[in-house]
């Protein structure tokens, strides 16, 4: 692709030398040196860590006619400079012109809050594939396109990244995708510039203040999405969203984009659960419609009600159902096939997911690292205790992230908990004591002293399933699907759930 237009829209400073730069031919795009190839485009990004710009003399050896950049910095005669003020923010069209906007020949739901995001994401996979079509997701746990699999860094990944997952998405005949979208991506430029037909907001809670200092520009950042203010950038027919979360009604009274709004118990929303029964087998539950019709004309909902029955088990996942029911309906799926989908969707892996031990232990692996995530799993696992039983929590915090989380974490353990072991989590350049002790705080200013510290996470976890009895659940929150465990100096492979299976083995 010619420079002109692969840069189309973008705001460009000065481009270093012009004779000629309009018939230079971009073979390929790479923001990281050792992926240059010959005749591609390599965008200087500054990161938290490593400056782009100081990769340029190894990108320009390894075959890069054209640099993107923000710095002033002579490059070698022969090679053109592209100045722009923001090269994150300009890669994102860079990417989109070069893949020719793929996103927009497939139906896409960006899923964003706090919680609830990969399971949201599984859900409407299940759904969109049962009522026919091929599909792809990304998640944190994992990717797929058409069931092939693939794993990326972040949450969300880069949007060289999207690009290329979407430009294989079309190639493979993907017809809906799901994804789950970060605030840093949004804040990143990671999303922008492709075509959203979706969004389903979950919840906001506590997370991620480390990056985003405060609440309301956590809010802020998500709540681009929803505005319709950059439309041109983020798309979006329609949005789902949780007006049980006060976040959420905020959301919903400013969209300036087609909503159907979700809650339990709540009158006020149009998709409302009620009579759930939540077991270890799963849920069972009441949705009840209130007429509704999309403004363009796109959907419509009749008053009745729905009954509705998962795999899935808690509180938490009746509001992942109900939003991925009404993207269902959005999308113009049929009821019976939407319900089917979300039915036979069995769970993820590091989200609620029960281990089978071998043993007459219950234990319970989940991904909970915020106050609201790890009360939501707390409750619910308190709630499937038989007569006599204990729940026994194991969890730690992880290190260079959110600090102010630590007390309140704790503080939720010791309310709910019977017995909590403070644990290491992932405690990168911080010392996993002194995490531990901040969680501690959390049990000290209730006067709760029903836990234990045990730094190693192996054997806090092992700690805890030689303490319970067949009546009790041990639940380890914190890493979920994440099979590794990070320290200053290395990263080592760690799972619970291995953990588990071969202490159920021993």
């Amino acid at each position: 692709m010619k420079l002109p237009e692969l840069f189309k829209g973008t705001k460009i400073i000065s481009t270093v030398p012009q004779e000629n730069a309009a018939e230079i031919e971009i073979s390929g795009i790479a923001i990281n040196s050792v992926k240059v190839k010959k005749d591609y485009l390599f965008a200087a990004i500054p990161g938290f860590k490593k400056d782009g710009h100081d990769f340029i003399p190894e990108a320009i050896n390894n075959g890069a006619c054209a640099i993107m950049l923000e710095k002033d910095i002579p490059l070698p005669e022969g090679i053109v400079r592209i100045m722009v003020q923001d090269c994150r923010k300009e890669l994102a069209l860079v990417c989109r012109n070069f893949y020719r906007a793929p996103s927009s020949g497939i139906i896409l739901t960006g899923v964003t809050g706090t919680n609830g995001k990969t399971t949201s994401v599984f859900l409407l996979d299940s759904i969109f594939g049962t009522a026919g079509f091929k599909t792809a997701y990304i998640t944190t746990v994992n990717a797929h396109i058409a069931g092939r699999p693939l794993s990326f860094d972040r949450t969300t990944p880069d949007s060289l990244e999207l690009n290329e997952f979407f430009a294989d998405c079309i190639s493979e005949g993907v017809e809906a995708a799901a994804m789950e979208v970060s605030s840093h991506s949004i804040d990143l430029h990671r999303v922008d510039w492709l075509d959203f037909d979706y969004f389903l907001f979950t919840n906001l809670t506590q997370d991620h203040l480390d990056y985003h200092e405060t609440m309301e520009n956590y809010f802020s950042v998500k709540n681009r999405l929803f505005t319709g203010k950059e439309k041109d950038i983020f798309g979006g027919k329609g949005a789902a969203i949780n007006i049980d979360d006060i976040y959420g009604r905020e959301i919903a009274s400013a969209t300036a984009l087609e909503k159907i709004t979700f809650g339990i118990d709540n009158p006020q929303a149009i998709l409302s659960a009620s009579n759930i029964v939540s077991s270890i087998e799963g849920i069972d539950m009441t949705v009840n419609l209130k007429n509704s019709d999309s403004p363009s004309g796109a959907w419509s909902i009749k008053e009745g009600k729905l009954h509705v029955k998962s795999l899935l088990c808690g509180y938490f996942n009746v509001y992942n159902i109900l939003g991925t029911l009404s993207i269902g309906i959005m999308a113009g799926i049929e009821i019976p096939a939407i319900l089917k989908g979300i039915s036979r969707m069995p769970g993820v892996p590091g989200r609620f997911e029960k281990i089978n031990t071998g043993r007459d232990t219950n234990v319970i692996v989940d991904y909970a690292h915020t106050p609201d995530g790890l009360e939501n799993v707390l409750v619910t696992a308190h709630s499937l205790l038989p007569e006599g039983g204990r729940l026994i929590s194991v969890f730690g915090c992880g290190g260079d992230r959110d600090r102010k989380k630590r007390k309140i974490m704790g503080s939720v353990s010791a309310e709910i908990a019977d017995f909590t072991i403070i644990t290491s989590d992932n405690p990168r350049t911080e010392d996993p004591v002194s995490i531990i002790n901040m969680i501690e705080e959390g049990f000290i200013s209730r006067g709760d002293c029903s836990y234990k510290k045990i730094t190693d996470r192996k054997e806090a976890i092992i700690t805890a399933l030689e303490m319970a009895g067949r009546k009790d659940i041990v639940l380890i929150a914190g890493k979920g699907h994440e099979n590794y465990q990070e320290f200053a100096d290395r990263k080592i492979h760690f799972s619970d759930q291995e953990i588990v299976k071969d202490w159920g083995k021993a």
